[in-house]
């Protein structure tokens, strides 16, 4: 049986596989569809903007993985690392302290892109990215919460601070997110008779002389940043946000905005497991062939944001769109199996059929086959409709038509949904007896003793006795490898745990934490 394994979840990958489903039952079922993903559902991206202006809920944008792939088996893991060389892919431990090996016959890389803060300072630390779903319910979150506060905020300038939002990037992600929260934030404002609706200040920072440049002509950019002001948003023209703090988000023209919420909607940079790999590239994005098999390779495929596909029809490469990675997907899925079986590989051919953006309170833009263009009320019924009808499942559609009445005919809902954060440091309890990770696992945390004894063990010899207020399981992490011993607890034991990723941090950052680390390492190994 071939293993055809699909990296990502989102579009360019769940329309593979659900076309590979579709060929499979066809045909003689000799190969298995194998999905990884971090999260077991698939989000409809192009809605997302309405759950933060609360016309959608947070599920309506959703569709789970098993209902659109029931034929597939689905894996919801971290990935670890990609293995070319040996056809097989490394997820992340779950639950454990080991690894586990995916090895694969065929591989398709949809892992899309991440949102890119490098360069500018503050901007990790300080703003909101839009990408996802979690994206969306946390500037909702924010939204609901500075406005909250601003009610009961006697000092002005702080008041002032809470009611401004700054948006940075003046894309479709950052206008129609803007629109969102323009028309949430005023009308959210107006619920409290302590705040006059004018004190909000939501201000749009592009670096174009208009808005959605690089999907839409500029009438319809222009038109867009008119309706958008009009409706009470500022717009900074040929500005780019370089940086932020608590408290300011700061342009390269120098001015200083006092905000408590910055959102950035700035250029996304290809997925660091992506960047390590021994591909072609070009602009951040692997390089494949018309049929999308990647260079140099003849099993692996790569589609959706993270290819540069060549575009056929109007040359360069294909955009970043979902109307584009649907139709690559069914391509995608002939391909494999012609591959397979030996038989003639298709090329992808697409013209685009259009782009349209939403602006907020029954207005939007739309430009179809390049040539017909409208906007207003007749343009966000058609987006609305073409958007609802690329739902996947009749389920789906139902709910989100179902949420599109109800949000017209009742109150906006301003409730928080706050799950709890991921702690960077959390506490674990051991019992007398236990193991806390094995000779061989893999390195994860580091571990600092709160209270109580562990003995370190390489195989039956003992390298050290440790208690209150020493750490361990550094060496794996310095050296990138695997556990070189086994901790044991030799009584009741609390410690605090730092994952890796924080453990890197530190060390990157303070050059003597990293000269301990390694001097205790010289010392363990010496004890070997």
């Amino acid at each position: 049986m071939k293993r055809i394994v699909i990296l990502g979840g989102g579009f360019g990958g769940v329309y593979t596989g659900i076309y590979l489903e579709k060929l499979l039952r066809k045909t003689n079922p000799d190969f298995e569809i194998v999905i990884i993903n971090k999260e077991n559902y698939f989000v409809f991206q192009p809605m997302l903007a309405e759950v933060v202006g609360g016309s959608l809920n947070m599920l309506d944008t959703i569709s789970p993985l098993r209902r659109l792939l029931p034929k597939s088996k689905l894996y919801i893991r971290e990935i670890d690392s990609i293995d070319l060389k040996n056809n097989k892919v490394i997820l992340s431990p779950k639950y454990t302290h080991k690894t586990l090996e995916m090895h694969y016959d065929h591989l398709v890389l949809a892992m899309g892109n991440v949102t890119d803060f490098r360069g500018i300072a503050g901007i990790h630390e300080h703003a909101l990215p839009f990408k996802n779903l979690a994206d969306s319910i946390l500037i909702r979150n924010q939204i609901i919460d500075v406005i909250e506060a601003a009610s009961c905020e006697e000092d002005p300038e702080l008041r002032k601070k809470l009611l401004t939002f700054v948006v940075g990037g003046g894309g479709f992600s950052g206008t129609e997110v803007v629109a969102e929260l323009n028309d949430f934030a005023r009308k959210f404002a107006k619920k409290f008779k302590e705040i006059n609706p004018e004190e909000v200040r939501v201000i749009l920072v592009h670096s174009k002389d208009h808005l959605m440049d690089r999907e839409l002509s500029e009438s319809l950019g222009r038109y867009a940043s008119k309706l958008l002001q009009k409706r009470g948003v500022e717009i900074r023209f040929h500005a780019r946000l370089v940086s932020a703090t608590p408290s300011e988000a700061i342009l390269d023209s120098g001015e200083r905005i006092g905000t408590k919420t910055v959102i950035s909607t700035v250029p996304s940079s290809p997925n660091p497991l992506i960047e390590g790999l021994p591909l072609k590239m070009e602009r951040g994005k692997i390089v494949t062939d018309d049929g999308m098999l990647v260079g140099g390779y003849e099993n692996v495929w790569a589609i959706g944001d993270c290819a540069a596909i060549p575009n056929v029809v109007a040359g360069g490469v294909c955009p970043p769109t979902a109307q584009f990675a649907i139709r690559q997907g069914k391509v995608l899925a002939n391909n494999i199996i012609a591959s397979i079986r030996g038989k003639k590989k298709k090329e992808f051919k697409f013209k685009a059929l259009g782009m349209m953006g939403a602006l907020g309170h029954h207005s939007a833009v739309a430009e179809l086959f390049g040539t017909i263009k409208f906007s207003g009320l007749i343009a966000w019924v058609f987006w609305r409709f073409v958007y609802w009808m690329k739902l996947p499942g009749i389920d789906r559609k139902v709910k989100v038509a179902l949420s599109w009445l109800l949000d017209s005919l009742l109150p906006i809902d301003t409730v928080q949904i706050k799950a709890s954060p991921t702690q960077g440091i959390a506490r674990l309890h051991f019992e007398e007896g236990e193991v806390i990770f094995h000779e061989g696992d893999i390195g994860d945390y580091l571990y600092i003793i709160v209270d109580g004894n562990v003995e370190i063990l390489s195989g039956d010899q003992l390298i050290a006795k440790l208690g209150k207020g020493e750490y361990f399981g550094e060496m794996a992490l310095l050296n990138q490898k695997t556990r070189m011993a086994t901790v044991r607890c030799l009584t009741a034991v609390d410690v605090l745990a730092l994952k890796k990723s924080d453990f890197g941090v530190l060390i990157s950052n303070f050059a003597e934490l990293r000269s301990e680390f390694e001097e205790t390492e010289k010392k363990r190994k010496g004890k070997a």
